[in-house]
């Protein structure tokens, strides 16, 4: 989920974006905001399950502004950045800062900082119970249902 601190995404059609962390017995807090991008109950079903969403479930979520073709994401984002770069520089960065302080407003950033807090805790516990910062067994978990695949497919 690394793209999200990103302004705008355009994603190929064959895209998918998962969180797997929770397989290592951590919350992950890269840039924790899931309940904003994809809404709280699909946050937590895709940390519980580690299972991925493709660009189309990104798109319906809000979380993806464009799905393309897979030979396309380079030609759609230049044209985009071109049409964006037309505007006054001044005029975006106040767009850009008032849309990220709305978010702020609504505690995103205080999610973020707890989300990290929690992150170091999971490290502590994981050091003292595994003798390692993550759950050892969490690379195994995460290569099975990598190997299955998507687990809507199989229901």
């Amino acid at each position: 989920m690394l793209i999200w601190p990103f302004d705008i995404l355009i994603a190929s059609e064959d895209a998918e974006f998962s969180d797997p962390v929770v397989a290592f017995g951590s919350n992950g807090h890269e840039f924790f905001v899931h309940a904003w991008e994809v809404g709280h109950r699909k946050a937590k079903e895709m940390l519980f399950t580690g299972e991925a969403i493709t660009a189309r479930e990104g798109k319906e979520l809000g979380m993806v502004n464009h799905v393309v073709p897979r030979e396309k994401p380079e030609s759609f984002t230049l044209a985009m950045a071109e049409k964006i770069a037309e505007r006054p520089t001044l005029g975006l960065k106040l767009a850009k800062m008032s849309v990220n302080q709305s978010l702020d407003a609504q505690g995103m950033y205080n999610a973020i900082q707890s989300a990290f807090g929690l992150h170091h805790l999971a490290h502590a516990h994981s050091s003292v119970v595994h003798g390692d910062i993550i759950d050892p067994d969490g690379i195994g978990v995460i290569r099975k249902q990598a190997k299955a695949g998507r687990l809507a497919d199989t229901i």
